[in-house]
């Protein structure tokens, strides 16, 4: 029953021409970034896990100072 109602908001949101042309310039903006992402990882794989160490360190530094504010 989920995967109907799921089916039939795509069909819903890909039916108009405007919503079609924004999926495609967004998968098109992925996969730009997916490229980017592999020759950086290709190119220094230990340089690209401490980057990406510290960008999950200052998320979750930002989360936990969300969480004590409310």
């Amino acid at each position: 029953m989920l995967v109907g109602a799921v089916a039939g908001a795509a069909a819903v949101f890909f039916s108009d021409k405007k919503n079609r042309e924004k999926a495609v310039k967004a998968v098109n903006q992925s996969k730009a970034q997916v490229k980017k992402i592999a020759s950086e990882v290709k190119k220094n794989p230990e340089a690209f896990a401490k980057k990406m160490a510290k960008n999950v360190t200052a998320q979750a530094k930002k989360m936990a100072a969300k969480v004590k504010k409310s």
